[in-house]
């Protein structure tokens, strides 16, 4: 969806080079649009877009959090944001459209303007055109997310997964804490009071579905990460189960989430698991991120986890 936004939007370019760096929190949009409008029914069909919840959560914590500023007030203070929408609704505008640009004013900065003549067309343009809206934003928080890791994450785990597997993963700094298992490993950040978890095993290579990849982790999890008592293991919750395609390094890989629980316990939480066809090495290697955080937002942990898991290289 989101390469289509791309292809079908006219893409704005700025001359000379930006060296100025973002400096937004991760998942902040900022709205530039008159804040009165943004109250009719126009408006509104925007704002939910932005602040709709996003899937695979027990509880539901917006998409973005938005701010929302008039156009007189898009001063500098404000063009250091990573994510941008800028709203132009007015007859001068003489058809519907969605324009794109990245690193307007910072980097890495990803801009949309939604211009419309009218209310009507307003609706028509961000209907037509809403998961593209997300995806190109969530797709720059991941990227951020991504060089981050680069940076700053976890020695251990890279150097496990690399002696037990053959692959190279940035895990967050804190996820150190690794138990092995055969053809598997879990790793957590045992000293935070939520626990950020990353998960590597192998199946057979061959076509799953999504049931059986489901299947197949239930079964793994049972062996591998038993409860505090007998009769106890992680499990999932398969009325939550969330399939999709999502595209790593030019790759469309399984992407699955939904949420987990320990059976016979009240433990339980989101994951996201990533599927990488592995035909080198004639395996399937699965990926994944849980997170265990009560009372804690969640968007925030298991995005991280998620951008993690696409910096899986299998050839390292």
């Amino acid at each position: 969806m989101c390469l289509l936004c791309v292809a079908s939007c006219t893409q704005e370019k700025k001359k000379g080079k930006v060296t100025s760096k973002v400096h937004s929190a991760p998942y902040e949009l900022l709205v530039v649009a008159d804040k009165d409008w943004l109250k009719t029914d126009a408006g509104q069909s925007l704002v939910n877009t932005v602040e709709a919840p996003i899937d695979g959560l027990p509880q539901p914590e917006p998409n973005f959090r938005t701010t929302y500023i008039y156009p007189h007030d898009f001063s500098d203070t404000f063009k250091g944001y990573a994510n941008i929408i800028v709203v132009k609704v007015g007859a001068k505008y003489k058809e519907a459209r969605l324009g794109w640009a990245s690193n307007v004013y910072a980097q890495p900065q990803v801009m949309l303007s939604l211009e419309a003549p009218d209310d009507r067309s307003f609706v028509e343009l961000v209907t037509m055109h809403r998961e593209s809206i997300l995806a190109a934003f969530n797709a720059n928080e991941f990227k951020r997310e991504r060089a981050f890791l680069k940076k700053k994450h976890s020695g251990a785990v890279s150097r496990q997964a690399l002696r037990q597997f053959g692959v190279d993963i940035q895990a967050p700094f804190d996820v150190d804490d690794i138990k092995q298992g055969k053809d598997f490993m879990w790793a957590s950040a045992s000293e935070q009071e939520f626990r950020l978890n990353v998960c590597l095993y192998t199946l057979p290579l061959r076509e799953m579905t999504v049931e059986e990849v489901v299947d197949a982790r239930d079964s793994v999890m049972k062996i591998n990460i038993p409860g505090g008592r007998e009769g106890q293991w992680m499990e999932t919750d398969r009325r939550s189960v969330l399939s999709g395609s999502v595209t790593v390094d030019g790759k469309d890989l399984m992407a699955i989430r939904g949420f987990w629980d320990m059976k016979d316990d009240a433990m339980g939480g989101p994951f996201v698991c990533y599927v990488y066809p592995d035909e080198k090495r004639q395996r399937l290697f699965v990926a994944e991120g849980f997170v265990f955080a009560p009372s804690e937002k969640k968007r925030p942990l298991i995005r991280q986890l998620e951008a993690a898991l696409q910096t899986i290289n299998l050839q390292p």
